[in-house]
């Protein structure tokens, strides 16, 4: 079986040294001859070579390669931000890795330090942005490894430590969403909320409580259920607001996967979307429209964030300037889990 040719193979024919055909082929800086260039490149062509991005790597210290950290792949919301990525990192000639950390501070850093190791381009942080102490010391310290190192760092969603970032507002498309539930006269209005020690949660909580205090209606801690982002956490938060003494008349949900599982388990319960309680999410995930009743829901440009988050990306690695932090706009999507409250 014929063998692969070689930087040295190419060399050897080329009359030149290892170094000299490697610069060429890497396309170095360093200064090479036009005749010694074109002799080469002429070999490189005769012999079909192809060099190894392993040995590419090694050479440059670099890779093709950037990481991804998603907060769980099962969530629909990661899948359409890690497609944005992917299209983009495609055309720019960078291939995607994606780490799921499900939210764990130990395991994120794990996930970071092995991407570093491995000598990825740059790092893309998808989640929602965790406030534990310890993580954030050392995430910081990593930070500025990548910066010594230039490799880029993009946040998509307002982190706790430095990076260029491409979010919504949180606080304010939660806010625009419980204002709408208020708008249709609903007084008692519950609010699913994300997992504990995560920015994102915090942000969406205080949006819920923005509407309620400009609307002068007073909050009630009991109608906040604590939930995880997931369907069954949907689930589980209707079983808690089932159990206190009188239900609220609407529910804004920290995402659709929730908003979808509560809808689950209050029609299992016997209660009517939206005659007895009306209903808001978050993100607009694809099977939103395909539901019944379809969720109303605070749209969030998934697909556009991943893909302007690895464009930010991109002009960092090729030094140009960016804005340090680019807003998208969130749009309420009205469909028909809202009705107007009676009275």
């Amino acid at each position: 079986m014929k063998k692969n040719p070689t930087i040295a193979d190419v060399a050897r024919k080329a009359r030149v040294s290892i170094a000299t055909a490697s610069r060429v082929v890497n396309n170095s800086d360093h200064p090479v001859s036009a005749a010694t260039r074109r002799r080469v490149l002429k070999v490189v062509a005769e012999m079909g070579f192809a060099p190894s991005e392993v040995a590419r790597a090694l050479a440059t210290r670099q890779t093709c390669m950037i990481g991804v950290i998603v907060g769980d792949t099962n969530d629909p919301y990661f899948s359409a931000i890690v497609r944005g990525i992917e299209d983009v990192a495609r055309e720019n000639g960078y291939i995607v890795i994606v780490c799921n950390s499900d939210r764990i501070p130990a395991v994120e850093l794990t996930y970071v330090r092995t991407l570093l190791n491995y000598r990825v381009r740059g790092l893309i942080f998808a989640g929602g942005g965790l406030t534990d102490e310890n993580y954030l010391r050392e995430m910081r310290a990593l930070v500025e490894q990548m910066e010594r190192r230039n490799v880029g760092v993009v946040g998509l969603s307002e982190h706790l430590f430095p990076a260029c970032e491409v979010t919504i507002d949180n606080r304010a498309a939660v806010r625009d969403g419980t204002s709408y539930l208020i708008q249709y006269g609903h007084r008692r209005i519950g609010m699913l909320s994300g997992p504990a020690g995560l920015n994102t949660t915090r942000l969406r909580t205080e949006g819920y409580r923005d509407a309620l205090q400009a609307a002068g209606i007073a909050f009630d801690p009991a109608l906040v259920i604590p939930g995880d982002f997931r369907f069954q956490g949907g689930i589980r938060a209707i079983e808690r607001l089932l159990a206190i003494d009188r239900l609220p008349t609407a529910i804004m949900s920290s995402n659709d996967e929730m908003a979808i599982g509560a809808m689950v388990a209050l029609k299992q319960r016997g209660l009517r979307i939206p005659t007895d309680i009306s209903l808001v999410g978050l993100d607009d995930i694809l099977s939103t429209q395909y539901v019944d009743p379809p969720l109303t829901t605070v749209q969030i440009p998934l697909y556009e964030m991943g893909a302007t988050g690895m464009r930010q990306l991109v002009r960092l690695l090729n030094d140009e300037e960016i804005e340090p932090v680019l807003w998208l706009n969130h749009t309420l999507i009205e469909r028909q889990s809202v009705s107007r409250i009676a009275g």
